[in-house]
């Protein structure tokens, strides 16, 4: 997927639903084991911390590093 913004190639991820601040990670990378941290991989997204009662989500998503964005698709 391209950037909307520069056109460059967006890389593929995902955010995973967890116990972690919201964030973008490499697509083959796994969240961190200790709640509210995020992995060294990761990309934090702005957001504040709320207690998730589902584990294990995931929505794919994509991120450019020039532009400091992430695209994800929605259901609808």
């Amino acid at each position: 997927m391209n950037c909307p913004c520069c056109q460059n190639e967006m890389q593929a991820g995902y955010i995973p639903n967890w116990s972690q601040p919201v964030h973008w990670l490499p697509e083959g990378k796994r969240p961190s084991i200790f709640s509210h941290t995020v992995t060294g991989s990761g990309v934090p997204l702005l957001n504040q911390f709320k207690p998730l009662s589902a584990f294990g989500y995931k929505a794919e998503a994509y991120y450019c590093q020039k532009c400091k964005m992430v695209i994800a698709r929605t259901k609808e």
